[in-house]
């Protein structure tokens, strides 16, 4: 009994790190897909981070956003763009921002 209810508990505190780890690979591959169309572009990295406690405050969705930094090079010149990404129904919506 005391097995099962550890095996219980376990998966329970698994589920929301795999789904949260999920959104964040879904949410940067549609980030990565929104980039501009600029000849010689190559993704160098890429990275989450919380949304700022300013958008929460006002934030009215069922989903937690989170942002998406994807640091770029093109020609020799190092660029970061910034996008906010929600995960509904299992698909990514991202807006880019401006940093």
């Amino acid at each position: 009994m005391r097995t099962a209810m550890t095996v219980a508990v376990w998966a329970a505190l698994m589920v929301p790190l795999t789904v949260r780890a999920e959104a964040g690979k879904t949410c940067i591959s549609t980030a990565t897909e929104a980039l501009p169309r600029i000849t010689g572009l190559v993704v160098k990295k890429s990275r989450t981070r919380p949304v700022p406690a300013a958008i929460l405050a006002s934030w009215k969705g069922q989903s937690r956003p989170v942002i998406i930094d994807v640091d770029t090079e093109a020609l020799g010149e190092a660029q970061t763009y910034s996008y906010m990404c929600v995960v509904t129904q299992g698909s990514a919506f991202v807006q880019r921002t401006m940093n």
